[in-house]
């Protein structure tokens, strides 16, 4: 009886492999003649990480960096079968990569507990402005949901990468191998913006063309290079990451391993110049200012001097641009500032704006933003966009501080100044009293991109897409965990 019992058991599970194997076989055979949708393209990749990414969640964090900067590509390959659709389901990888991630270390995380509290209120904070954010984007949004969910997209799931940098800090091999993975993917990316301006576009891309309405994509009917990132901007961030990268591994080598670094800094400049991304390019010469002198001088009060310097550099730069092609420059601002006719305020916001469309050196952009940014400040003189705004995604001021003013209200500035201030300023005290030369070059690497981001999201919001969320979240984990770890006092007033 037992035996017939433990061959039937067999039969059974023997069957069943044979059904599986079957059914797996016309599926393989089904998609080896029929290219899958890209829903059926998501769901398969999902299916094929979970368990790995769940079991080895090091592995996930390694891939969201490796495959994020080629989802826009393989998601414009599907527009020479498919037409593009409404949503396309594939930019739902990078939140699927992450919720993995994070669910593979949530037991972790768990076990970390107290070393958490070492960051409670920072710690804290963020896992506020996430859960606000996810609130936000369903009550007292001006967008309807449908755009709002997918608005959600660029601000809410990047913010976890923060909680898992902190758990991940003290991980030297880690943080090497995420940059070494950035400075590859960069040089990838550099020769193939390359090929985009000397040889041309791909079929493909010419249909992604078609069916966008990214008008300053083009430059007299000419798209700009943007390698397989989603736009310019996106393709000059990495780029400008990617020297940042190079800085740290070329500091942690010696004398005759570092010149190979140093001529990998020419194909990632110029691929930043012919991205044509202003702001980008002033980003580019302000990481190399910073890294060789402005991180190396000592003393907050000559460190601020020198930071506020940077600052009015680069808006005089806008400025004297503007000028050199209009013949005006402070005049025009001043007036734009003070009280002007409405007509003359739409000509800023719309018909000046398009010439640069033609020439990206031919426009108003600083005039229409400061024009745009006094229309928004003015309207958030209202109770309830001073206190709410209008909802996560709802405006686009080309102003990371003035968009979180808009879209949270002055709550929502408060908080992304109060944060870029605080991590500055602990990059910096990490600098001064480590006595560990890791810890001392990652608090250099990751404060000079904090800088270069501050500044240049002055006029811009590179945070809010790949590859500057993830980083951006990623690597400020890492440092305020490690300026805890050094027992700095926290700003809630207690000891780390």
């Amino acid at each position: 009886m037992v035996a017939l019992s433990v061959d039937l058991k067999s039969t059974v599970r023997n069957g069943a492999l044979l059904v599986a194997l079957a059914a797996a076989g016309h599926f393989v055979a089904y998609k080896i003649v029929n290219i899958p949708s890209q829903l059926e393209l998501l769901v398969l990749v999902a299916a094929l990480l979970l368990y790995p990414v769940i079991r080895r969640p090091v592995l996930g964090i390694y891939l969201v960096f490796i495959t994020l900067p080629f989802v826009p590509h393989v998601r414009r390959l599907f527009y020479l079968q498919y037409a593009r659709p409404t949503v396309d389901p594939l930019i739902a990888l990078s939140d699927i990569m992450i919720l993995f991630v994070v669910g593979g270390l949530f037991f972790v995380f768990r076990e970390h507990h107290i070393e958490r509290r070492r960051i409670n209120f920072m710690g804290h904070l963020i896992a506020a402005y996430f859960c606000y954010c996810v609130i936000r984007t369903f009550f007292v949004n001006a967008l309807p949901l449908p755009q709002a969910i997918m608005q959600f997209h660029f601000y809410g799931p990047a913010v976890l990468f923060y909680f898992i940098g902190s758990l991940f800090a003290h991980r030297d091999d880690i943080h090497g191998t995420i940059w070494t993975i950035t400075i590859i993917t960069g040089f990838a990316a550099a020769l193939y913006g390359m090929k985009q301006l000397l040889a041309g576009y791909s079929e493909a891309e010419k249909i992604w063309f078609s069916s966008i309405s990214f008008t300053t994509l083009f430059i007299k009917g000419l798209a700009r290079p943007f390698s397989f990132f989603q736009s310019p901007a996106s393709f000059a961030d990495y780029m400008l990451l990617s020297i940042i990268g190079l800085f740290f591994l070329a500091s942690r080598s010696n004398a005759r391993q570092k010149w190979p670094f140093f001529l990998l800094f020419v194909p990632y400049c110029y691929a930043a110049l012919i991205t044509s991304v202003r702001s980008n390019w002033i980003g580019v010469i302000l990481a190399f200012v910073l890294w060789f002198l402005v991180l190396r001088i000592r003393g907050i009060k000559n460190r601020l001097i020198m930071f506020f310097v940077v600052v009015a550099a680069f808006l005089l730069s806008q400025t004297i641009d503007f000028a050199m092609q209009f013949h005006s420059g402070f005049s025009s601002i001043i007036s734009t500032l003070g009280e002007g006719a409405d007509r003359e305020y739409l000509d800023l916001l719309v018909t000046q704006r398009t010439g640069a469309l033609a020439n990206p050196f031919q426009e108003y952009s600083l005039l229409s933003r400061i024009a745009l940014w006094k229309h928004l400040v003015a309207l958030s003189a209202d109770p309830l966009n001073a206190i709410l705004g209008r909802g996560i995604g709802a405006i686009n001021a080309d102003s990371l501080y003035i968009n979180y003013l808009a879209q949270l209200g002055y709550p929502g500035i408060i908080f992304i100044v109060m944060f870029v201030v605080v991590t500055i300023r602990r990059g910096f005290n990490l600098i001064d009293r480590s006595s560990s030369p890791e810890v001392v070059l990652l608090a250099r690497t990751v404060t000079l991109m904090n800088i270069v981001f501050a500044v240049i999201n002055l006029t811009g919001t590179h945070i809010h897409a790949f590859p500057g969320d993830v980083y951006f979240w990623f690597w400020n984990g890492v440092l305020m965990k490690l300026a805890a770890s050094e027992g700095e006092v926290t700003p809630s007033g207690n000891q780390a």
